[in-house]
């Protein structure tokens, strides 16, 4: 007799976005306000992410600080348009593309950022 497999839908493992990160870090520099291709506002801001602590070369332990761009639209771009620089927060979004058409060199103006989804200040 013949065992025949078959896949049952509603027994499935869920799929994990692979793309969706969680970051804390501080504001940089006050959000740049721009105005996206609907009308909609889109906070454009650099963040200050710390590392975890590794061993360098020396044997001593280092953390590297990392400054990456995000940015966000209405309704998350509309309090994050408030905030100042030193602010510490906790984002969570996914890898994305910003496209800077006004960016001084053709290698800036697109940039690996992260698109923020929700956002929550980290004490």
């Amino acid at each position: 007799m013949d065992t025949q497999l078959s896949s049952d839908p509603t027994n499935t493992w869920p799929l994990t976005d692979l793309n969706a990160l969680s970051v804390t870090g501080t504001l940089v520099q006050e959000p740049d306000l721009l105005v996206g291709a609907t009308g909609e506002l889109v906070a454009v801001v650099v963040l200050a992410i710390e590392g975890k602590l590794q061993a360098s070369a020396s044997g001593t332990m280092i953390r590297h600080t990392y400054f990456v761009h995000a940015f966000a639209m209405s309704p998350v771009a509309d309090w994050l348009a408030t905030m100042r620089a030193g602010t510490r927060l906790r984002i969570l979004g996914s890898l994305d593309y910003l496209y800077r058409a006004d960016a001084p060199t053709v290698t800036e103006r697109v940039v690996l950022s992260i698109r923020i989804e929700e956002l929550a200040l980290h004490a």
